[in-house]
């Protein structure tokens, strides 16, 4: 193989991020099995239902992987939401924004980028289970308290 036909990113050629292969991608691993920290299934308006699972190594997302209906672009932006979170700490991944998906990934109609949203609702479902389970801390819940005279 050389670096032109290379989709991993280790030739020095970086991930495609368009709509047929971020959805090519999406369905190797939408079929895989989740692993055991998910999320709830977030659905939207349109009776379509995202939701994530991970796996956490040393406070890190080692690995991301999701269940998605059947629709191209929703596949797609969560391919790119698993791709980008994953080495990522809970707090930077629950960062990303659907607005970040839209911009990553180039030819999603306007009417269906809606599906960044709930891509992203459905990692962050799955993040705040993850912190549930393992005891994470939630460094959004942290407040610092002036001292009083």
């Amino acid at each position: 193989m050389n670096a032109e036909e290379c989709t991993q990113g280790c030739c020095g050629v970086s991930r495609r991020r368009n709509v047929s292969d971020c959805f090519d991608r999406g369905l190797r691993r939408n079929r895989a099995e989740p692993y055991e920290i998910s999320g709830e299934t977030m659905r939207d308006a349109n009776g379509l239902e995202a939701q994530f699972s991970l796996k956490i190594e040393n406070g890190l997302l080692e690995a991301v992987r999701f269940k998605v209906t059947s629709c191209v672009a929703l596949t797609a932006y969560a391919e790119v939401l698993a791709e980008e979170a994953e080495k990522l700490s809970l707090s930077s991944a629950g960062a990303i924004t659907p607005l970040n998906l839209v911009d990553l990934l180039e030819g999603v109609p306007l009417f269906r980028r809606d599906r960044a949203n709930l891509a992203v609702a459905a990692l962050r479902s799955a993040i705040s289970t993850a912190t549930l389970q393992l005891g994470v801390p939630n460094e959004s819940r942290l407040h610092l308290r002036h001292a009083t005279a």
